[in-house]
């Protein structure tokens, strides 16, 4: 009996010390992985609409690595620019988090009780006729409630025309709520702001102004407003606090009032 308990004490032992062990390496391993993101856009916000070529998105991609081919799929088709066979008008996307733990939380959901960090996202830059055409990257992430909540920013020739959650605040700046897919087996909501070429140093830096340290925090990112609160304020006043009002709570994409 005494040795059956003694074996039971070291497995006890083992497990819990690899559970600590994993911990460890994943906060770790996340943190890399925000350095990473935040590296990305940094990248994304010195291209050049317009004047940028592959060349420059050439280096960006051997930096960061290629997003993963579609599931199925054994090369890259003609119109990605990882093809052999690109042209001039293709498109480049990049994982945001290309963590191996990432597809472990996807297939074994229970690790999230061990705090685990959950997001991920992607970057994409667009060429037409051999130039950034547009640029943009958006990241899901959960607050500590348990919510669904995303986050991006775009450059591109022009804003959107027809996108009806779009708070238009210039000619050149606009901050546009966006939600899951159809297929996505759960809802979510989050805000993107998009500039043109044209922007000002002032419409980028607000549009510019999100807190990437909190997806490495223990806590993790809360509110949407306090991830881009300049975006967020600006797309609450022109069209954010309507919504509200029309839709419900939900969409305030906050959980205080705004100062």
């Amino acid at each position: 009996m005494r040795r059956v308990l003694l074996i039971l004490s070291l497995v006890g032992v083992i497990v819990f010390a690899a559970i600590v062990a994993t911990v460890e390496y994943e906060r770790r391993d996340n943190a890399f992985r925000v350095k990473r993101a935040q590296e990305i856009v940094s990248e994304l916000q010195r291209l050049e609409i317009g004047k940028s070529d592959l060349s420059v998105a050439d280096a960006i991609v051997r930096k960061f690595g290629n997003a993963p081919l579609p599931w199925g799929w054994t090369r890259y088709p003609k119109n990605y620019c990882a093809s052999p066979e690109r042209d001039e008008n293709c498109v480049y996307l990049l994982s945001m988090n290309n963590s191996p733990l990432e597809n472990l939380l996807e297939k074994h959901p229970l690790l999230r009780r061990l705090g685990f960090h959950e997001w991920d996202g992607r970057a994409v830059i667009l060429f037409n006729g051999g130039t950034v055409s547009h640029h943009d990257f958006i990241v899901w992430y959960r607050t500590s409630r348990g919510d669904l909540r995303g986050f991006g920013a775009s450059e591109g020739q022009s804003l959107p025309k027809y996108e009806p959650d779009q708070a238009r605040i210039s000619d050149s700046y606009s901050v546009m709520r966006f939600h899951t897919g159809h297929t996505s087996p759960e809802y979510g909501l989050g805000l993107q702001a998009t500039l043109t070429a044209s922007a000002s140093a002032t419409e980028r830096q607000r549009a510019s102004h999100i807190d990437f340290a909190c997806l490495a925090q223990k806590e993790g990112c809360d509110d949407v407003c306090k991830v881009m609160p300049e975006a967020w304020r600006d797309f609450y006043e022109v069209r954010g606090r309507f919504d509200v009002e029309k839709r419900g709570p939900d969409y305030f994409l906050c959980t205080e009032s705004p100062k």
